[in-house]
């Protein structure tokens, strides 16, 4: 086998517009079928074809455990949109399924190479020792009848973007946060959380700061903050595609004077699929983050959650 056969479960945009074109551009990947009623093919009918090998799920976030439980216990292999549960207590059931095969959350940065260029030079001591985070991430979508506003889909801003920024220092700082403090604006008509602020501790005195909100223009930055200097990533998650992607660097040394390098153009959906089949096709199923990881990310997501004041939009 030179490629890995995939089935994609529903017809959401981010499937339509980046997953199904990166997997038919991969070199070691071939998209089999979609099922959806637009292609008239049934869930169950996807899972049971052995021309399938890996299943990509981008339904709504409350669909996601059920349908990987499925997808796992029908012998494939599953990559699931972020967040992959609505808590860590929904997601055991899920990781305790068929642990010889790959299960992955959909996290497409981790392949992008602007992220390790960023780890390089935080690595070489290019800003000192990190001491902070901070990112924000925004994007306007007042539509009601939309999956992102309903709530009991698992819609808001903290789990469709908010998990963003909390992958990001979770992967810089290369451990798990000890604390948080979140104010969490939520809207009265839709009940989903519409703007979210976060402080986050980690081990050694070390911070993250972020806001991310769906009712506001879009916009995205991460800034990383050392004793001697900073990084500034222009667009950290959805860099536009087969573009090189700038990352600006200040040091304390040489103040408001701004190096800019640019990473090798991309396309980090197909990046993720590619790795993604090789981890099959090799036997070895190695993978960048375990099970274990996502549970890390869901509970952290929890802690955000558990901590915050949340804010009526008729009272702010």
């Amino acid at each position: 086998m030179t490629k890995i056969g995939w089935g994609v479960l529903g017809d959401a945009k981010i499937a339509r517009e980046q997953l199904n074109p990166a997997i038919d551009a991969a070199h070691n990947a071939e998209l089999m079928a979609v099922a959806s009623r637009r292609s008239g093919l049934s869930y169950e009918a996807l899972l049971a074809r052995d021309d399938i090998q890996a299943v990509y799920i981008p339904l709504p976030n409350h669909l996601h455990v059920p349908w990987a439980i499925k997808a796992l216990e029908a012998g494939k292999h599953v990559l699931c949109e972020k967040p992959i549960a609505l808590s860590a207590q929904e997601l055991l059931p899920l990781l305790n399924t068929r642990p010889d095969l790959l299960l992955a959350e959909a996290f497409m940065v981790l392949w992008h190479p602007q992220w390790s260029m960023v780890e390089h030079l935080i690595a070489e001591g290019a800003i000192g020792e990190l001491r902070h985070i901070d990112s924000h991430f925004s994007y306007y979508n007042a539509d009601p009848g939309n999956v992102r506003n309903q709530p009991n889909m698992g819609g808001g801003g903290l789990l469709d973007i908010g998990c963003y920024p909390l992958y990001s220092a979770r992967r810089l700082f290369g451990d798990e946060p000890l604390q948080a403090a979140s104010m969490i604006t939520q809207d009265p008509a839709t009940q989903v959380d519409t703007t979210c602020s976060v402080m986050v501790a980690f081990p050694g005195a070390r911070h993250l700061t972020f806001y991310v909100s769906t009712l506001m223009s879009p916009a995205q930055e991460l800034v990383v903050h050392g004793t001697e200097g900073r990084i500034i990533v222009t667009r950290p998650y959805n860099p536009v595609a087969n573009e090189p992607s700038e990352i600006k660097l200040e040091r304390r040394d040489q103040p408001l004077v701004f190096h800019s390098q640019h990473s090798e153009s991309c396309n980090q959906y197909q990046l993720q699929v590619e790795a993604f089949s090789a981890s099959i096709l090799d036997g070895s199923l190695a993978w960048p983050r375990s099970r274990d990881h996502i549970l890390a990310q869901s509970r952290a997501l929890d802690l955000i959650r558990s901590s915050c004041l949340r804010v009526d939009d008729r009272q702010a």
